[in-house]
């Protein structure tokens, strides 16, 4: 034993000697590069935020899922988006807030032909978060965990993968009661990962997502003035497939938008974005990328990038398609969402 006890009382001195030993070294070190300082060499702005990150093998299209390698669905990472339609009079506002990790996203203006109306797009090819097609039916979806639902494989087949179901909507689709028959007549996915919202220049909107039995919900917003409200909850079973319930978001833009409805005068753009500032995130896991504003019956889309809705862009979505339009069959008028934006305000960007 007592041979034992030495050995360990030996190993002990021996440890704090090496742990001295490394400490004198590191001391050493730091008077050396005080004494011979190397001077700053400061990095190049990146020509684009997105340079910033190395997005190679990321999949985008994974916004809340239970497969992902992090617990994203519960609530590591802020993932999903706050959607609201809004109509008084003749006034109707779609506006959103894409809450997620990635810096950038892209645009695209998808030109239509004599069959498919055209549309401008915000997100990207293979997941398409935003879209506004020229009869005023607007498109965003809220990430949710997966679950499997009813594809029903007896009605009519639609081409393409997950992401198509909205491209398919606003290309044959101009109000919510065309999606609602359209989403009844073809078949669905096996399974949901978010729910869709759509609103169209009359005032009406739906929310589309997955019942606890499988089947497809309508959530529809009641006519005449009002508003329907959409965040990273099943707003059809709250306490179902719910990664963020209650929610802070819904709760603060539901309390906005009931005083926008109840207030004097008519609304504006400016009224809308309150309400995306309201309910805005800047956390260390997530932030809002994008808003969108559309005033739908005017087909005026407002686009604001990381939070600064004082710098809007506005595009006319009639415009925006009668010049890709121009262009021919070709056309591809695209590039990323930064781009659309002045210097200074991709620079704020970069640095929030």
């Amino acid at each position: 034993m007592k041979s034992q006890q030495q050995a360990c009382s030996h190993g002990i001195l021996k440890t704090r000697n090496l742990m001295y030993l490394l400490m004198i070294a590191l001391l050493l070190t730091a008077c050396e590069m005080s004494a011979n300082p190397t001077p700053h060499q400061p990095k190049p702005p990146p020509a684009r935020l997105s340079d910033l990150f190395d997005l190679s093998g990321y999949d985008q299209s994974l916004q809340c899922s239970p497969d992902l390698p992090v617990p994203a669905c519960s609530g590591s990472i802020s993932s999903g988006c706050t959607v609201f339609t809004i109509s008084k009079g003749d006034q109707v506002f779609f506006g959103g807030n894409d809450d997620y990790i990635i810096p950038d996203l892209h645009y695209w203006v998808d030109p239509g032909d004599g069959d498919n109306y055209g549309a401008i797009w915000i997100g990207t090819r293979d997941n398409v978060q935003q879209g506004v097609n020229e009869k005023g039916l607007a498109y965003e979806s809220n990430g949710l965990p997966r679950v499997d639902t009813n594809p029903h494989p007896e009605r009519t087949p639609v081409s393409g993968g997950y992401s198509s179901y909205p491209i398919h909507i606003l290309h044959e689709c101009a109000t919510v009661e065309e999606v609602i028959n359209w989403v009844n007549a073809h078949q669905w996915h096996s399974y949901m990962h978010d729910q869709m919202h759509f609103a169209d220049a009359t005032g009406d909107a739906v929310i589309i997502s997955a019942g606890a039995d499988g089947e497809i919900i309508f959530t529809r917003k009641p006519p005449g003035d009002g508003f329907l409200v959409s965040t990273n909850f099943n707003v059809a079973y709250p306490s179902y497939t719910s990664n963020d319930y209650p929610c802070w978001r819904y709760e603060g833009a539901t309390k906005q938008l009931k005083l926008l409805v109840d207030q004097e005068g008519e609304l504006t753009f400016q009224d809308a974005v309150k309400v995306l500032d309201a309910v805005h995130v800047e956390e260390d896991t997530g932030w809002t990328i994008e808003s969108m504003v559309a005033d739908l019956p005017h087909g005026n889309v407002y686009l604001y990038y990381f939070y600064q809705y004082d710098r809007p862009v506005v595009l006319n979505v009639m415009e925006e398609i009668a010049s890709a339009r121009a262009e021919g069959p070709n056309a591809r008028a695209e590039g990323h969402l930064s781009e659309l934006f002045p210097e200074d305000v991709q620079q704020e960007a970069t640095r929030r």
